[in-house]
């Protein structure tokens, strides 16, 4: 009687227990499942609304933003004002508007102001005065950030409908000062149908998995859970008693749940282990084998770049050197120089989105198709053109490539570059060195029918150009701080030699005296060049 009550109690504390346990992972897993849904679909409108707000930045030159203020609107307004508004139909977004903020931050002036078909308000002419001084401090803060610190803001607006993010990121001038802010409004309608749906799933999903789990719990324990597991106790001491010896009780034991399992386990336990060990020999052996192909795959991609250094007996104008150090065994950093003709001379480095194999085989197809595309046009704009169409066919993974291309007159220094959203290479020229900045477009593969931008300068004998990923600027230390351009300038104007291997490997050094040994986790490609003249 005595060992009934036991069993019984016991068995009433393990399925009180088992309640309790699965209510109380329904509602924390229903948390966190929620809030973890809410944080992707923020990042997600966050990046989608930062990259329109770029697109609507490169149709406009802020250059004219306070000639329009003075003068009124112009042909020149008239068409970026048409671009926006088709940005604004075709991307579905409710609202895209630039605006300059005063001083005090009281009040902002319209420069363009674009709304949505769909939306039933009126744009606000060029000119216009809002005042600010209705916005929560928070509001005005972010404002100031987007000034001083060059930042971009998001904001979510939730309703029963969905509501709105706002997105807002710093326009520049030539200079590069923050001179007005460029928003994008985008509506969430979905997102409300999304949340129920989710809240939906998520409780049927929560509440059946609770109600199995119970019912399978109570028959288990019905069926003799209790008994069982005796069993398992008794003849695990006699096992640990006895030297591995088994009485057979274990035999008695008809279950097919854990229980069940965990009584053959014990009695090929001996069996298990060989056969475990079988296993890990031979999981060791493919893993040599792929990391032999792994090995294989970073010499050919090593074999695709450049090798030769100095590139040109004929042309002693040009002197450079080039690396690339892939974060894992193959990466989607690249570069390449090649003579187009016999005085233009292109070189450009790009960054592929990803790492690994992936990035490795979309990097081969860019750099493919950029040489090829360098043949059969004259001007880097021209260039990424082509081959951003192309590499947006069907690029269903959604990859993308950050480039910087440039063609060099070798006889006059003629240098006309494009910038598809990559970082600004550093220029020597006459004793001082800053960043070669210029607006950027978006990257390549991004989207199609994009028009890209050239630019021109003229560099003299003695001038250096500076390229690299960002694999450099981002390198970080324990600590995760940014080794970042600043450092890098500053090293480029306190290099020892300007032989560009020395320039390299003084950048490189520099890298890993920051970094003190933390793992490198982007790929990192650099090309220091002097041009030397005729």
């Amino acid at each position: 009687m005595k060992g009934k009550i036991q069993i019984s109690i016991l068995s009433i504390k393990l399925l009180v227990s088992a309640v309790l346990f699965g209510l109380a992972m329904c509602v924390i897993n229903s948390f966190i499942s929620y809030r973890e849904f809410k944080r992707q679909v923020e990042s997600m409108y966050s990046k989608v609304t930062s990259q329109f707000a770029e697109t609507a930045i490169s149709y406009i030159d802020a250059d004219r933003i306070f000639i329009w203020l003075t003068e009124g609107p112009d042909k020149y307004w008239d068409s970026m004002n048409a671009r926006l508004n088709e940005l604004t139909e075709t991307a579905q977004l409710a609202y895209i508007y630039l605006t300059v903020v005063s001083a005090d931050y009281k009040s902002r002036t319209y420069v363009f102001d674009t709304v949505n078909s769909l939306v039933l308000n009126d744009p606000f002419p060029l000119g216009y005065v809002e005042s600010l001084e209705r916005k929560t401090p928070d509001y005005i803060e972010d404002l100031q950030r987007i000034f001083d610190e060059g930042a971009s803001q998001s904001y979510f607006s939730y309703k029963k409908n969905g509501g709105h993010v706002t997105t807002s990121i710093p326009v520049r001038d030539f200079t590069g000062t923050v001179i007005a802010v460029m928003s994008v409004v985008k509506p969430m309608n979905e997102i409300a149908e999304y949340k129920a749906n989710y809240l939906r799933v998520l409780l049927f999903a929560a509440l059946g998995f609770t109600a199995f789990f119970l019912v399978l719990y109570t028959f288990s324990l019905i069926r003799g859970l209790v008994q069982p597991l005796m069993f398992i106790i008794d003849e695990t001491s006699h096992f640990a008693e006895h030297h591995g010896e088994l009485t057979g009780l274990l035999k008695k034991i008809k279950n097919h749940d854990e229980l069940g399992l965990l009584a053959k386990s014990v009695e090929k336990m001996s069996i298990d282990m060989n056969q475990y060990i079988s296993e890990l020999t031979s999981a060791t052996a493919e893993k040599e084998r792929l990391g032999a192909e792994l090995n294989v795959a970073t010499k050919i991609q090593a074999e695709m770049l450049p090798r030769v250094f100095p590139p040109y007996e004929n042309h002693p104008e040009i002197e450079l050197f080039a690396s690339m150090t892939p974060a894992k065994e193959v990466g989607g950093d690249f570069y390449d120089f090649f003579m187009i003709d016999d005085r233009h001379f292109a070189l450009t480095v790009a960054d592929v989105s990803g790492k690994g194999v992936p990035a490795a085989l979309f990097m081969v197809i860019a750099k493919t198709l950029l040489k090829d595309a360098s043949f059969r046009y004259s001007l880097p704009s021209e260039i990424f053109t082509h081959v951003n169409d192309i590499l947006c066919e069907g690029n269903e993974s959604g990859m993308f490539v950050t480039c910087w291309l440039g063609i060099l007159d070798v006889n006059t220094g003629k240098l006309v570059f494009a910038n598809a959203g990559h970082t600004s290479p550093v220029l020597c020229k006459n004793g001082s060195v800053s960043y070669l900045e210029s607006k950027p477009n978006l990257m390549l593969a991004a989207m199609p029918d994009m028009v890209y931008m050239d630019h021109e300068i003229v560099i003299s004998k003695g001038d250096r150009l500076f390229l690299y990923t960002d694999g450099v600027t981002e390198a970080a230390d324990k600590n995760e701080n940014l080794y970042g351009e600043e450092r890098l300038l500053n090293k480029m104007k306190n290099l020892k030699s300007e032989n560009p291997r020395d320039v390299l490997d003084e950048v490189r050094s520099d890298i890993d005296a920051f970094v003190q040994g933390a793992p490198q986790f982007d790929d990192l490609t650099m090309l220091a060049m002097i041009y030397k003249g005729k």
